[in-house]
């Protein structure tokens, strides 16, 4: 099966349907146990990136966008163990 364009968009949308709000990915990170250098190390950017995305200051974009809801999505998933 070919991956089309629209295909493409529609999955760059589902993306950032599935960040959560600045407050909730604090919460995720601090219940994983991570600090914001380590997450920020997982996703490749800086400490000050993940403290913007937290705050509200700034939403990541691109490639730092897909690492940075991939490992919200593996904390909250390994949180969700833990419980």
């Amino acid at each position: 099966m070919q991956s089309t364009a629209a295909d493409a968009i529609r999955q760059r949308m589902q993306i950032r349907r599935d960040l959560p709000t600045p407050a909730e990915r604090r919460a995720l990170r601090l219940a994983s146990g991570l600090s914001q250098a380590e997450m920020a190390a997982a996703v490749g950017v800086t400490k000050q990136a993940v403290a913007n995305w937290e705050s509200g200051i700034r939403t990541p974009r691109g490639i730092h966008l897909e690492r940075y809801v991939d490992a919200l999505r593996a904390v909250r998933d390994e949180t969700a163990k833990v419980a």
